[in-house]
């Protein structure tokens, strides 16, 4: 057994004790101490968010500021000179009177996630100027977006009902889904035959290339796109600059009031020298009554094809979930424009992305077909890239001894190389691309196939993040479900159309 221990004696000492310091400050309690805290968390919280809020109503950006004092950072140039005329119709959706002093024309898809998050913003700044602003609406829907063409056209027929805005609130908050939207629609009193009727007809498909034909001459290359006054403005931005661009705007509006235009006639005396079309006035993917009809023999981009990778050059992780099939030829210049997009995908997609290039030189390119051989034999030394790029930096020097030259600035060993440009079965290689291609549809250059779905020509990147975005959630899933990242493609390739339907 323990023995008890005796209690503990205070100490015996002949030593006073010290009485306290009447000037120390009086010990706090964990209650004052968390009111303290509180009260500090709070106030970061307001000066955080309430700055965050004057920033943002007023575009006064500190960081912004800084660089442009402190660092040389130019700051924005608002347009002054040169403006575009955008074909109106008038009967557009519009938000605003027409003898507005400043027209803000929207090109905007649905399923666009920067569209749905420029919205908003807009919508606040120009809640401050009242009559001196309208907003006009026209519909931009962009290639692999498969949601944005029905959304569209279910918007026109809201409009024939007087209840546009309505769904494009509607259809901004859904992405474009049409997932539960009859029963909005009967809540707000449309009319779902109707409807219908006006969704399905040929108004709503003229409507839709006019739109997008009027954005293609605007100049517009992605979405969202603005054109103020005839001046152009791209991307979303928040309400502060938006106020900004629309005093800017204001001030030459209010001058011509100011020297005796009436105020309706304001907009039609700024578009008196505007001009027509900005650059070559193309629009992306063509006129949408066509596009979101393939023709026999042309690849639908909404079903997947069994366009595989095998042995060809590629770039970006062998697991990753989505692959991006390329075709293309080395004096294309569409295909050299489209390289810096491939760029920035697999910067973007760092772990989830892999390009694989193959072969497909058009006839009327005369050395597309040498070009691809020299790609090919530098891939045989592991530098197909390094050619690649030598060849898209100049096409126009594409011609005799030019791949030889090439081939040594990359240490290549130069009688390999002329052997293998030789060799029959890289010329086999290129054909085999050739004909895969061709039994797809892919016709021109360049073409690509992403996890099988094909979208064709020189797109800007959101085009091709709509439809990565899309491939991977869905392999994701495949993934969750217990494939294994290295077996999706070959899984998506499985089930995918072995060719393109004739009729």
């Amino acid at each position: 057994m323990t023995e008890p221990q005796a209690p503990e004696k205070k100490p015996e000492t002949d030593a006073v004790t010290p009485a306290k310091d009447a000037g120390a400050p009086p010990s706090s309690s964990p209650l004052s101490t968390l009111v303290g805290v509180l009260g500090f968390v709070v106030t970061l919280g307001v000066g955080f968010y309430g700055g965050r809020w004057v920033s943002e109503k007023y575009d006064l950006n500190p960081v912004r500021w800084f660089r442009q004092t402190f660092m040389g950072e130019p700051a924005e140039a608002l347009p002054e000179g040169e403006r575009v005329r955008v074909e109106l119709r008038g009967d557009e959706p519009q938000r605003g009177p027409n003898d507005a002093l400043v027209t803000i024309i929207v090109f905007s898809d649905f399923e666009c996630p920067f569209c749905a998050k420029a919205a908003p913003p807009l919508d606040d700044a120009v809640s401050d100027f009242g009559d001196d602003v309208r907003v006009i609406f026209k519909h931009y829907p962009l290639p692999g977006h498969r949601k944005a063409v029905p959304a569209a056209k279910t918007a026109f027929a809201a409009l024939q009902q007087g209840k546009f805005w309505e769904v494009h609130d509607w259809l901004f908050e859904h992405k474009a889904s049409l997932d539960g939207f009859d029963a909005f629609a009967r809540g707000i009193g449309i009319d779902l035959e109707r409807l219908a009727l006006d969704r399905d007809g040929e108004a709503a498909d003229k409507m839709l290339d006019s739109d997008h034909a009027a954005a293609g001459k605007a100049g517009a290359n992605g979405t969202p796109h603005f054109i103020v006054n005839g001046h152009g403005y791209s991307g979303a931005r928040e309400s502060g600059n938006w106020r900004t661009i629309i005093k800017h705007e204001l001030r030459a509006a209010e001058a011509l009031v100011d020297a005796g235009t009436p105020r309706a006639e304001v907009y039609a005396a700024l578009m008196k020298d505007a001009v027509d079309v900005v650059g070559d006035g193309g629009s992306i993917g063509g006129a949408p009554s066509q596009r979101a009809k393939p023709r026999p023999g042309e690849p639908d981009p909404d079903r997947h094809y069994r366009v595989t990778a095998d042995d060809r050059p590629a770039r970006g992780p062998a697991d990753a979930l989505v692959t991006i099939v390329a075709f293309s030829d080395f004096q294309c210049p569409f295909c050299k424009k489209v390289n810096a997009t491939l760029d920035g995908l697999l910067a973007a997609y760092p772990q989830d992305v892999r390009i694989v290039f193959r072969q497909r030189p058009l006839n009327f390119h005369a050395e597309a077909r040498p070009a691809a051989r020299a790609a090919l034999a530098a891939h045989r030394q592991g530098k197909f890239w390094e050619m690649h790029d030598k060849l898209f930096e100049d096409p126009k020097a594409l011609r005799g001894e030019i791949y030889r030259e090439y081939a040594g600035q990359l240490g290549l060993d130069l009688d390999r190389f002329d052997a293998d440009m030789a060799d029959p079965a890289i010329e086999a290689m290129i054909r085999d691309d050739e004909l895969l291609a061709g039994r797809f549809g892919a016709n021109g250059t360049p073409a690509f196939f992403i996890n099988g779905r094909f979208l064709s020509g020189a797109q800007p990147g959101d085009v091709f993040k709509s439809v990565i975005d899309e491939e991977l959630a869905s392999a994701r899933a495949m993934v969750e479900s217990g494939v294994p990242r290295d077996q999706v493609f070959a899984r998506v390739m499985d089930g995918a159309e072995a060719e393109v339907a004739k009729k």
